[in-house]
């Protein structure tokens, strides 16, 4: 079982912030997929932490023998955060987004050439 303190120094590493502290529902998500675990989807609003919790699991449950977490985020600038989060707590991340993309023709298919 993974007790909340111990979660929470994965925090502190993740943020980078040694007084950082679970916000209200984060450690009970972590809780509810590490040691119970239950499926879970964290719908917060942006800037809350979901990602805090998903890696910090991730971490936790890697450590255990598990494998891939695959997490979707909508914003590029997020991403960028997240991967360094994921990096300063010991998790290779990758990210898959449009600027990784070669400069393609793209054609539009209402206007056919």
């Amino acid at each position: 079982m993974m007790d909340r303190q111990a979660a929470e120094t994965l925090l502190q590493t993740a943020v980078g912030n040694p007084n950082a502290h679970f916000r209200s529902g984060q450690w009970e998500a972590i809780d509810a997929l590490v040691n119970h675990r239950r499926k879970l989807m964290v719908v917060q609003r942006t800037g809350w932490g979901k990602s805090s919790v998903y890696f910090i699991s991730t971490r936790i449950l890697r450590d255990r023998g598990a494998g891939l977490t695959v997490i979707i985020s909508p914003l590029l600038a997020l991403m960028r955060n997240q991967i360094e989060a994921a990096n300063r707590l010991g998790i290779r991340a990758e990210t898959i987004n449009s600027t990784a993309l070669p400069q393609m023709e793209w054609v539009d298919y209402r206007n056919p050439l």
